[in-house]
């Protein structure tokens, strides 16, 4: 596959609805490649801060990712009935929850990529001046929004560990205007921050 078609796919993927984010039910490619090689830090070009360690995410399975979010965590998202995300044609695991009601029509993702973060954002259609680094519990993380889909979500990447990217997503399920963008990157970064949390006390 052509590097264009592989960002054209991601891009595609990032900007769909929650509701096709979210579905469950849909046959799985098979697991994550193993990452090779030994621990690094973050390339210095990235901006990215040394990470503080290595989060257990290499190999996570859907049910394993469901287990992520707390019933508490997810209470303060407003998010609840978490299941395996939809695969869309991509070989990454994850799991999806959506809105319980009591906030903004809103749900969330979480996935783990198999590849460094730095050579994954090079496949994202970022809109122009959407890209922030973060900090995540220590962790150096980027906010993003698709070019041409800012008002359907946002999204969160965490250099989770080495050759591994934490991919937080927040889309909005409703056709209204209840959160603007800078609230929608702040609750991704939320919910990437609860999943971040959840993996350091697994250590």
């Amino acid at each position: 596959m052509s590097g264009s078609s592989r960002v054209h796919r991601l891009s595609g993927l990032l900007g769909l609805t929650a509701a096709a984010l979210l579905a469950a039910g849909c046959t799985v490619n098979g697991p994550d490649p193993e990452p090779t090689g030994e621990p690094a830090p973050a390339s210095a070009e990235s901006g990215m801060p040394k990470r503080p360690a290595e989060l257990p995410v290499a190999g996570a399975q859907d049910a394993e990712i469901c287990t992520w979010l707390t019933g508490q965590q997810m209470s303060q998202l407003h998010v609840a009935r978490p299941a395996p995300v939809q695969k869309n044609g991509n070989n990454y695991n994850g799991c999806g929850y959506l809105s319980d009601g009591t906030g903004a029509s809103t749900g969330i993702s979480l996935r783990v990529v198999p590849q460094g973060i730095e050579p994954f954002l090079a496949k994202v259609n970022s809109a122009d001046g959407s890209r922030k680094t973060v900090d995540v519990n220590g962790f150096g993380a980027v906010r993003s929004q698709i070019a041409g889909a800012e008002r359907l979500g946002c999204d969160v990447f965490v250099d989770a560990a080495d050759g591994q990217t934490l991919w937080a997503s927040l889309s909005l399920l409703s056709g209204g205007s209840e959160l603007n963008n800078e609230q929608m990157c702040e609750k991704a970064q939320q919910a990437a921050g609860a999943a971040v949390t959840t993996l350091q006390a697994k250590g």
